[in-house]
């Protein structure tokens, strides 16, 4: 009668389940480091979707405040937003195009769509908010918006 003797069996069993743990474990710490940036990412691309709105907004108010007598008008408007320390965030590009119910009142001094279109003085608004490279990825949020004045 022979017998076999398996001294090293049970090494190499321990080994094989110590690198399939460790191997989990990376994979856990791979899949939470992924988790965190998407985290961030999505939370400072909301922020410049919002950022896009009320540049918008903002665009849209200052153009119904225009002194049209003067003969002036807001064509273009630029908006850096900078965090709590002073470090630049997002630069915000606003630029305002018109389409005016009869001719311009504006004269020469506006960026004019249409004239003499019959129909309400109204205001083509496209704003652009890009970042400062704060992501890895890069942001870039492009809202327009058709307003009556």
């Amino acid at each position: 009668m022979s017998v076999i003797k398996r001294k090293g069996f049970a090494m190499i069993m321990a080994i094989f389940v110590v690198v399939i743990v460790a191997s989990g474990g990376a994979l856990l710490l791979s899949n939470a480091a992924k988790g965190g940036k998407s985290i961030s990412d999505s939370y400072l691309r909301t922020q410049a979707e919002l950022l896009a709105q009320s540049a918008t907004e903002y665009a849209l108010m200052r153009a119904q405040d225009v002194n049209t007598s003067a003969g002036t008008c807001l064509n273009q408007l630029n908006i850096t937003v900078n965090d709590a320390g002073g470090t630049q965030m997002f630069d915000i590009n606003v630029s305002l195009v018109y389409s005016f119910e009869g001719t311009s009142p504006l004269g020469a001094g506006c960026t004019t769509l249409a004239s003499n279109t019959g129909k309400n003085t109204m205001v083509l608004i496209d704003a652009t908010v890009t970042d400062h490279n704060i992501s890895t990825e890069e942001i870039r949020i492009h809202k327009r918006s058709w307003q009556e004045l």
